[in-house]
């Protein structure tokens, strides 16, 4: 009987429909953030990805991993591929954001972007990592459904209901799950270090000048320093645990939004903190932005309605 109720359990939690709102939030949060990574691909897109770039084609091959996905060893070895390329992931990337052919936007982004981070893998840092898993996941999700112009269309040739229909979040799970094994990693790895252990860990990282953005005063403070190294760990730790249970969940957003936003204020890692940000709306619970969207949109008409009996 216990075992039953496990798996219907499990059932539920990966198969039982669920709206959309959610994944379909987070694809417009990630697009945004991908816009930006492509300004920076662009910008540099000669000296890390060209033919005569830092890294030659025959280097990467060499030192990357025996199993990859790249497209530069697929098409001739010319100064116009990286262009194509780049350009290429700018289409899946704003066809992603507005959701326009929104699975195979995705799939053309996820594609273009792991050849381009398998071209180089000397500029990455762990946000691609984040950013290429939760691509996989949203292309297998059906974050289309909703905030996009796919469905806008739909529902212009009457295709498709006002309201989106709940669908099997499998997907969304596996984000959350993926999230939850990100934080719960990182804390067993920083334990693993004496400077996490006896909080100085933060004094050490703010004195690395080539990530220090903005120097504070405050961080020459032992008691400040120790505070700030252990909390890391609790709110990261909290962020792989005490995340799901419901009382606590938005807490739990909300001081791990505060960290990544004092790393971002303090550190230079470029879009790390906001990747970070944008995959915890994957915590979010979707009938929670339901109920603000739906709330929104019935508030609308009647204050519409009340200014214009006002000007009346």
């Amino acid at each position: 009987m216990k075992l039953k109720t496990i798996t219907n359990s499990l059932h539920d939690f990966f198969f039982k429909p669920a709206p959309v709102h959610t994944v379909a939030l987070l694809r417009v949060a990630l697009g945004i953030i991908l816009l930006f990574n492509w300004i920076s691909i662009w910008d540099n897109l000669e000296f890390f990805w060209g033919v005569d770039g830092v890294m030659s084609l025959k280097t990467a091959i060499k030192y990357g991993h025996s199993y990859r996905f790249n497209l530069f060893e697929l098409l001739p070895n010319k100064e116009s591929v990286p262009v194509f390329l780049a350009l290429l992931n700018l289409v899946g990337v704003v066809g992603m954001l507005f959701g326009f052919f929104t699975r195979t936007s995705i799939a053309i982004t996820l594609f273009t972007l792991l050849s381009f981070h398998n071209r180089n893998i000397f500029v990455l840092n762990s946000s691609d990592v984040v950013i290429r898993n939760f691509l996989f996941l949203l292309l297998l999700s059906r974050s289309g459904d909703w905030l996009s112009l796919d469905r806008w269309l739909l529902r212009l040739r009457g295709l498709a209901p006002e309201i989106p229909e709940d669908k099997a979040p499998w997907a969304l799970r596996l984000m959350q799950l993926q999230i939850c094994v990100i934080y719960i990693a990182t804390v067993m790895f920083k334990l693993k270090g004496a400077a996490w252990v006896d909080g100085t860990a933060v004094y050490i990282a703010t004195r690395l000048d080539e990530f220090v953005r903005v120097p504070l005063g405050l961080l020459n403070h032992l008691a400040v320093i120790k505070f700030l190294t252990w909390s890391t760990l609790a709110v990261e730790l909290s962020l792989g645990t005490l995340i799901w249970v419901r009382e606590l969940r938005y807490w739990v957003l909300l001081a791990g939004v505060g960290l990544h936003l004092g790393i971002e204020i303090t550190m230079n890692i470029p879009l790390f903190e906001w990747v970070m940000i944008a995959t915890m709306i994957s915590m979010v619970p979707a009938e929670d932005v339901k109920k603000v969207v739906e709330g929104f949109r019935w508030r609308l008409p009647l204050r519409l309605s009340r200014r214009k009996a006002l000007s009346v």
